[in-house]
């Protein structure tokens, strides 16, 4: 029967790992991911937004939240949708208010 449920494509992913994990669908309506490949390119999932963008640093709206990448030569190397690519030299990545 697990099986079955798992392999339920109708469902979004985080629809899914809700049910896995036995909490609310409503606690993974915000979900986003941030992949860093070292300190020169970051890769996030879940983008709302540019809130600031300069030289030295990016501030996007992910979720509820606020991420901000500090460093140097920093730009938006692409964004489709929700997905965003920085790259740059990456010297800090803080969640702000």
């Amino acid at each position: 029967m697990r099986r079955k449920e798992l392999k339920n494509k109708n469902q979004t992913s985080p629809e899914r790992l809700a049910k896995i994990l036995d909490v609310p669908q409503n606690m993974f309506e915000s979900y986003s991911q941030i992949v860093l490949s070292g300190n020169r390119e970051a890769v996030l999932d879940g983008c709302q937004g540019v809130i600031e963008y300069e030289d030295d640093f990016i501030k996007l709206k992910i979720g509820r939240q606020v991420v901000k990448f500090t460093g140097q030569n920093l730009q938006i190397k692409c964004m489709t949708g929700e997905n965003v690519i920085i790259d740059g030299k990456i010297l800090s990545v803080e969640f702000v208010e």
